[in-house]
């Protein structure tokens, strides 16, 4: 398991999502907990880069952007946009 950290800038951002958004942002926070591994890097030419990103809710609208620290087991969000 790894834990999953928000900054305050980030639960801002959190709080800017619309309600509707939160329960696929809930489920995407469960996949970082378990395999964040498994999500696409944030960089097509390094696959392996623990920088990672993921879309999330109705339609894609949502990306978060995440670091996994493996050494930690942890996964810091940094940034979370929706579109709408």
């Amino acid at each position: 398991m790894y834990r999953v950290e928000h900054d305050p800038d980030v639960l801002a951002q959190l709080d800017a999502l619309p309600v509707e958004a939160l329960p696929f942002y809930l489920e995407l926070c469960a996949a970082l907990e378990t395999a964040p591994w498994g999500l696409p890097s944030a960089s097509a030419t390094n696959p392996d880069e623990p920088l990672r990103s993921a879309a999330f809710g109705d339609h894609k609208r949502g990306l978060a952007f995440f670091l996994i620290l493996e050494d930690q087991r942890r996964v810091a969000v940094i940034k979370i946009l929706w579109v709408g």
